[in-house]
């Protein structure tokens, strides 16, 4: 769109002369009367004094309503009454902006040039404004003045036009051309609250034009405001409240509110940027989002119900507001064009035209409406305590049931839904997420990584031993078509519940031809930890059978042996033969420990196993049990964590750690955070997360790393090698990690 400044001689001359006949009538201001460098900030006192004026304004009354904009290349708006969903209007008008409903206005950008202001019950055209060249970037309303901010939509173009218009005629009040860069503004109680240059929140008198008060941020960006009730909040990543504290410019010492997690799905931001212009029908800004809304009737930054929903395309989550642990999911048929906070719960209008309020304690569907239009784009006007009559059927799930449903589906752009849902099971009580894990992470047909993070949030588990240990008693059937169950990770979480009524079902396992190679090392590990002499004889019948085994197998006829076996498969088994060896020498005999000879002796040993033999009989340093097990790492991009879910500790200073800490993986492969995200820089298919699986030893060097997906090995592989874990006593151990792809 064309700039304010780039208009041509005659047409400066114009728009200077309308400057002129604006600024020079009654009423009007001279120029530097607002959004001036040098104007003083962080005068608390007089922000103070604004927000004591405002908290007494009686808000008036809102009506309910919503504004559907339609997928190109459609054109047009249509509006319709709320809850009834009775249909008010439609207009076939080329509309380029997201439109604002302020009451019975709706501003939109509209047309090739021009700023329309729509009557909300009628749809007739109120008025129209020349844009200058500008896109719309936000406007709010205060009694029949209508704070606009015109710009090119960039914090890094440092132009645009201010606007108050009257409400009725669209007349303008005042306009102010600026060499800033200006935000979504707020306007209430006599005042327009707008922020611009990323930094500054300047505080115009409406009446007069003057700006009376200033913020500037010394630690947070400011690119948005609103008003609720008798309140203004303000901010970008943290929501302030306008207040004393709030006039220090600083979030010490001041309420706030900010995200209470950084591992949600698509990575949301508190607020949408409000420097960008928002465009008319499918935003993906909106439809990964995080959706809430302040209640001014609690002091400092609250919201209601104690609620912060996340967005994600067709799934909406309720987070607890202060800690972030889920409370419920809803998985919709649609997606979702547009939603809204209310007490309550959440009300939302998805694709196809069907609006609904999940309620906010439980997420059940409590009201349904179908409006029978499309929507690629819904926006909302709702009271703070809008209640649509309640005619839904659904009953009140379980949390863990709404979680399962939610990591569902074959739809690969809800992976990162999935995941997050998964995750989130961790922290719900009661066995019935247990179940709920154990049926994600051992369904065959989800998605490695969805397996993954759900067999990470099982293995942290404590409780719902039972329904563990009752998938324990499952074994690889063809005939009778059942699965090998996540041992591992099964084995993970008994360790972590000192749960011992699992040995014999974990000795079972181990027995089991069928149980992949990759549940070996942590099965083995937690049979380890249980300490119990009675899976001794299992465990050295595992190591008699597999300690010269590296996958050659002649093929049948003659011929030269052929290795059937992957890299990953052979490192887990050595992995889990180590954990063996160091496990029988601890709790075995002297019977056992001359098998152990045996095998150092034997020729055919394999190296690995070998040098673990030895260092064993040796009675080398580490050779107590702080050997090597499978590693695993997961978590929003830089969290590692041993097989058994926790690390050891040395009882040694003088000593490098038994084995590595979560911590000390998180920080090795943090540098390399920003290489791997590189990676997957215009991929067309941007995959969810990725999986890097390597080998380390104790001198903390990494090898044979295997990318999952594999196209973007040649990228990651190089990136990986270059990490440099810290010692630790382990001869080798296999490490998984997982890097958050950001998939929209």
């Amino acid at each position: 769109m064309k700039s304010y400044r780039s208009r041509t001689f005659s047409g400066w001359l114009a728009a200077l002369a309308a400057y002129g006949t604006v600024q020079c009538g009654a009423g009007s201001i001279g120029p530097g009367r607002g959004f001036d460098i040098n104007f003083p900030d962080n005068r608390a006192d007089e922000i103070a004094q604004i927000a004591q004026r405002i908290s007494t304004r009686v808000p008036p009354p809102v009506t309910a309503y919503v504004v559907l904009a339609p997928q190109r290349p459609a054109r047009g708006l249509t509006v319709f009454a709320l809850p009834d969903g009775r249909r008010l209007w439609q207009t076939g008008l080329q509309i380029d902006s997201r439109p604002v409903a302020l009451g019975d206005l709706i501003v939109a950008h509209a047309g090739a040039s021009n700023l329309v202001g729509f009557d909300a019950a009628s749809g007739r055209e109120r008025w129209r404004q020349p844009d200058h060249g500008y896109s719309l970037i936000g406007a709010a309303r205060d009694g029949n003045a209508v704070a606009v901010s015109m710009g090119p939509g960039s914090l890094n173009r440092r132009e645009g036009i201010f606007w108050i218009l009257d409400a009725a005629s669209g007349s303008v009040r005042l306009e102010r051309q600026v060499e800033q860069a200006l935000g979504s503004p707020a306007a209430t109680g006599g005042y327009a609250f707008v922020p611009w240059n990323g930094q500054y929140l300047s505080v115009l008198d409406i009446g007069r034009g003057d700006e009376v008060a200033r913020i500037r941020s010394g630690d947070d960006v400011f690119s948005r405001a609103t008003s609720e009730g008798g309140a203004v909040y303000f901010g970008s990543r943290s929501l302030f409240r306008l207040g004393r504290e709030s006039g220090r410019g600083t979030r010490e010492g001041t309420p706030t509110y900010a995200l209470p997690r950084q591992d949600l799905p698509g990575e949301p931001t508190l607020m949408l940027d409000g420097y960008v212009a928002c465009i008319c029908g499918v935003n993906a800004r909106e439809r990964v989002a995080a959706v809430f809304r302040p209640d001014p009737s609690q002091p400092g930054v609250r919201l209601i119900d104690g609620v912060l929903y996340i967005l994600f395309h067709r799934v909406v989550f309720a987070l607890e507001a202060t800690n972030g642990n889920v409370r419920w999911a809803y998985n919709n048929d649609a997606d979702i064009a547009g939603a809204q906070a209310v007490r309550g719960g959440i009300v939302f209008v998805d694709e196809r035209g069907n609006a609904g309020m999940l309620n906010a304690a439980h997420g059940q569907l409590t009201w349904r409406q179908a409006l029978g239009t499309t929507a690629a784009q819904a926006v909302l006007q709702l009271p703070i305590d809008f209640a649509p009559p309640t005619n839904g059927d659904e009953a009140a799930q379980a949390p863990e049931n709404t979680l399962l449903a939610a990591a569902g589906g074959t739809d690969n752009r809800m992976l990162p839904a999935r995941i997050f849902a998964a995750r989130s099971l961790s922290t719900v009580a009661g066995p019935g997420a247990t179940r709920a894990l154990l049926e994600i992470a051992g369904r065959q047909s989800n998605p490695p990584e969805l397996r993954a993070a759900a067999g990470e949030a099982l293995s942290r588990r404590t409780e719902g031993s039972d329904a563990l240990l009752a998938a324990l008693e499952t074994h690889f059937n063809y005939v009778r078509q059942t699965g090998t169950p996540p041992v591992g990770f099964i084995a993970r979480s008994l360790a972590a519940a000192h749960e011992r009524r699992g040995v014999a079902a974990l000795i079972a396992h181990l027995q089991d031809p069928e149980t992949p190679a990759t549940e070996l090392p942590p099965l083995v590990r937690a049979l380890r930890e249980f300490g119990d002499a009675s899976a001794v004889p299992a465990l050295l019948d595992f190591l008699r059978l597999y300690h010269a085994d590296d996958g050659n197998v002649p093929p049948m006829g003659g011929g030269e042996p052929v290795n059937d076996r992957q890299a990953p498969e052979q490192e887990a088994l050595n992995a889990a033969m180590e954990q063996a060896v160091q496990t029988v020498s601890q709790l075995g005999g002297p019977r056992e420990r001359r098998w152990l000879q045996a095998m150092a002796d034997d020729t055919n040993t394999i190296d690995a196993v070998r040098t673990v033999l030895n260092r064993v009989l040796s009675g080398a340093p580490g050779s107590d049990g702080g050997g090597t097990g499978a590693a695993t790492a997961g978590g929003a991009g830089a969290a590692g964590t041993p097989a058994n879910g926790g690390a050891d500790t040395n009882p040694d200073p003088n000593l490098p750690p038994s084995r590595l800490s979560m911590d000390m993986i998180r920080e090795a492969f943090q540098p390399a955070q920003a290489e791997f995200l590189r990676c997957l820089d215009g991929s067309p298919t941007r995959p969810g997360q990725l999986r890097i699986q390597f080998r380390y030893d104790s001198e903390g060097r990494i090898a044979s790393p295997v990318v999952t997906p594999p196209q973007f090995g040649p990228c990651i592989t190089p990136i990986a090698l270059r990490v440099h874990l810290p010692p630790s006593q382990v001869g080798r151990e296999i490490g998984t990690y997982y890097v958050l792809g950001g998939s929209q």
